[in-house]
């Protein structure tokens, strides 16, 4: 949490805008902690009693915040727990992938409600994409309201929620924020989806003891997501974490960005693809190169310890840049980590500098393939609770429009 304004400060601050900051304080005290009374609150926040009692009267008024039983005694009355009703309303989150689109519907608290998966077609035009998010959204607005919309795609992502550049899909100056829900009232929040990744794994996953972490993906791409001081760091342009194309050796191999010898052209699945292509596999996929592994064929634990050893020589950059706490692995190849994941840890740990390397925890995600929605889902939930609430909350009844289909 932000620290308060200092007094001097507090005189340039409206009234509206000081309440809307104390009722986020409250907002964010109860989401990010245990169900707690009124005195907690205002012990915990700095603010008045009789401040949090109007702050949390309008909030039950508005059915975001309810009580949720009742805490021990001190010596007198049992007092009330107050805590965030993840059933206030839904989110919708979304992954768009090279040849499918990932959506869930999920409550505040991130419980799963609904789910689906829609297959595309290679290399897949933008108008489809939208279209099969939007017919999700009117098939889960019928479960109730929708707060916002997320979405984790990968690439370099504007803080507007425009894709500049996706090599994966190939697009290029997609205003996708501003085209997906067109005519609903309803915010959508768009990012890289490591960095929705990694603020899952942040918040619930492997990444909740660390300050400073670096959630590293493997699969068809190469992707980092940085928190740093507790906070996800986007980078000036939302360019942050493009550890995938950081070039490894000059006179390599091509990547799919054009250059050459890019950790993604060395460690991704656009690598194994490629060295299944040269032991002219048949049938020639990563999982039957996986099987082959598994039963110690020597060509094929090769490929991956080739892969391990450049993935990790790769992530070491960014070791001694950052000195990170931890670093993160996840990714759709995580299922195979067992096969390059021991090389890719020599690599960090000989190469990184002494201190970090002794120091520094290598681990697994832990939220597995339902952490990039689970991810997308608290893109939205994070705006949602950072709206200047006091907007909605003053006139609680009724709820009106947020997520509901205009005529």
């Amino acid at each position: 949490m932000k620290n308060f304004p200092r007094s001097e400060d507090s005189l340039s601050i409206s009234r509206d805008l000081m309440q809307d900051f104390n009722t986020r304080a409250v907002i964010s005290l109860l989401y990010n902690g245990e169900p707690m009374p009124r005195t907690k609150i205002a012990s915990k926040t700095g603010l008045a009693p009789a401040t949090i009692s109007n702050i949390t009267s309008r909030l039950m008024s508005s059915g975001l915040i309810v009580e949720a039983g009742v805490g021990k005694s001190t010596g007198g009355r049992k007092p009330t727990l107050l805590d965030i009703n993840e059933k206030f309303g839904y989110v919708m989150a979304v992954k768009i992938e090279a040849r499918r689109v990932i959506t869930g519907l999920y409550d505040l608290r991130t419980n799963k409600i609904a789910g689906g998966v829609t297959q595309l077609e290679p290399e897949p035009v933008v108008e489809t994409v939208l279209e099969v998010i939007k017919s999700d959204y009117e098939t889960y607005l019928k479960k109730g309201d929708i707060l916002g919309v997320g979405v984790g795609v990968s690439g370099l992502i504007s803080d507007e929620g425009a894709i500049i550049y996706t090599p994966i899909l190939e697009w290029s100056n997609v205003s996708l924020a501003d085209d997906l829900l067109s005519g609903k009232r309803v915010p959508v929040v768009v990012d890289n989806d490591v960095n929705a990744l990694t603020l899952a794994e942040g918040w619930l996953g492997a990444g909740r003891s660390y300050d400073d972490f670096l959630c590293i993906t493997v699969g068809e791409g190469i992707g980092a997501g940085l928190m740093i001081d507790g906070a996800l760091h986007r980078g000036a342009l939302g360019g942050a974490g493009e550890i995938g194309h950081i070039t490894l050796d000059p006179n390599g191999p091509v990547c799919r960005c054009g250059e050459n010898g890019c950790l993604e052209a060395l460690a991704s699945d656009y690598f194994l693809r490629n060295e299944i292509e040269k032991l002219n596999l048949k049938p020639a996929t990563i999982d039957h190169l996986a099987d082959l592994a598994k039963k110690n064929e020597a060509s094929a634990t090769e490929v991956f310890r080739k892969m391990g050893r450049n993935l990790g020589l790769g992530i070491k950059n960014l070791v001694n840049t950052l000195n990170p706490e931890a670093v993160l692995l996840g990714g759709e190849r995580l299922s195979e980590a067992n096969y390059f994941m021991p090389e890719m840890k020599q690599e960090v740990l000989n190469h990184s500098f002494p201190e970090e390397a002794r120091e520094l925890k290598i681990v697994r995600t832990e939220l597995g393939k339902e952490g990039w929605l689970i991810g997308a889902a608290l893109l939205s939930i994070r705006n949602f609770l950072n709206l200047p609430l006091h907007h909605k909350v003053k006139n609680p009844a009724p709820r009106q429009g947020i997520g509901k289909k205009t005529t």
